[in-house]
């Protein structure tokens, strides 16, 4: 795979993730998922001329998409250089702080996707009420991506936090995940709600 993830087709993204390595993996993935929720807002905003600030709704999601697949590549190069300071040997000078800065590196990647898919939240539920209704599924599916990138995110936070000796630092992303995670219910009822709707008895 080349180094940037953007700049590998899909097949060849998922050929290394299936790969016995460690990296492209969960990090990136979850970052292609919340790139792939923009792209689908990105659709329906393009046939939904009729919502109000759908031009900034669009604008705003198609950065989104950039940063993801930055973030997809800086989440594979975070983790690299954790598993770098953790083979330094035991002894060597400086190499505990060296693991701290690692680990607090390889969290905010995911904290960073979180906080951006967190972003496209009050978006996507616009596009719910008000989107074309012949991309109701498409408006559905990305609100259920756009929750799944933030647990996936958090996953990985999660792994990294109970390492990180800074109580503060744990603190403050504890709470920030849990909002984000408080807030993207509100896709997952409305997803919900569609879906029931749809339903045939």
């Amino acid at each position: 795979m080349k180094s940037g993830v953007s700049e590998n087709s899909i097949e060849s993204f998922l050929d290394t993730v299936a790969a016995k390595t460690s990296t492209p993996g969960g990090g990136a993935v979850a970052a292609i998922t919340g790139a792939q929720a923009a792209a689908l807002i990105s659709m329906v905003c393009s046939f939904s001329p009729h919502v109000e600030g759908v031009t900034q709704i669009q604008s705003r999601v198609q950065e989104a998409r950039v940063s993801f697949l930055a973030l997809a590549t800086t989440d594979i190069e975070a983790f690299n250089k954790l598993m770098v300071a953790l083979r330094r040997p035991e002894n060597e000078a400086g190499r505990l702080d060296n693991i701290q800065a690692s680990l607090k590196e390889a969290a905010e990647s995911p904290r960073e996707m979180m906080v951006l898919v967190d972003s496209m939240i009050d978006d996507a539920l616009v596009l719910l009420r008000t989107g074309n209704k012949n991309l109701v599924t498409d408006s559905t599916m990305a609100a259920i991506l756009i929750a799944a990138t933030i647990r996936s995110a958090e996953l990985n936070i999660l792994i990294n936090l109970k390492s990180i000796g800074d109580k503060n630092y744990r603190t403050t992303v504890n709470t920030q995940t849990a909002e984000c995670i408080a807030r993207s219910k509100k896709l997952t009822e409305a997803a919900d709600r569609i879906r029931n709707s749809l339903q045939i008895d």
